[in-house]
């Protein structure tokens, strides 16, 4: 017994017109699928990731915390003669040059590695009785703190121009620009 199925479909307008009816059906169910399953997987992936941003801004944030806190006890607790400026004793203009190598050596005595120290002769335009020397200081903030303090009470310092700290990976980076009082 031998089966055979002869079938002669013919494309009729009304099932053409079903096919196009079940493929817009099929496009609009797709769409709804990703309006509805895949945007929101997207944008909650979105989310995660401003999330984590937040959290790691808020660590950082709260590893400054105990610093300013600390440096705002500092201020709290310190007499009016150590914030005085202290007397003034310039350095010679023949002598300025070893400056960056002084601060560099008073940051390592205090555990603070020096990046970057150097004197800028372009400032001499803006104040000719003064130089900008420009420092760098990595390391934990007691150290970064006192070598503040120090460079504050510099005999040769005529003033404090710029302190920056930022905290990078568990240790202060902390940028210092002050100027050095000359004699002639």
């Amino acid at each position: 017994m031998a089966l055979s199925l002869k079938m002669d479909i013919t494309i009729t307008p009304e099932l053409r017109q079903l096919g196009v009816r079940i493929g817009i059906g099929a496009l609009l169910l797709a769409a709804a699928a990703y309006v509805l399953v895949a945007m929101p997987v997207m944008q909650g992936h979105r989310l995660d990731a401003e999330i984590a941003a937040a959290k790691a801004n808020l660590t950082r944030q709260q590893s400054l915390a105990p610093a300013l806190a600390s440096l705002a006890q500092g201020a709290q607790n310190a007499s009016l003669a150590t914030l005085l400026p202290p007397k003034s004793d310039p350095v010679p203009r023949t002598r300025v040059y070893l400056m960056p190598e002084e601060i560099g050596h008073m940051a390592k005595a205090l555990g603070v590695e020096p990046l970057d120290v150097a004197l800028d002769a372009g400032s001499l335009a803006q104040d000719p009785d003064a130089i900008r020397l420009t420092g760098v200081f990595s390391g934990q903030f007691e150290g970064c703190r006192s070598l503040l303090m120090q460079l504050g009470g510099l005999p040769s310092l005529a003033r404090m121009e710029r302190v920056e700290m930022r905290a990078v990976d568990g240790h202060i980076e902390m940028l210092v620009q002050l100027r050095i009082a000359l004699t002639n």
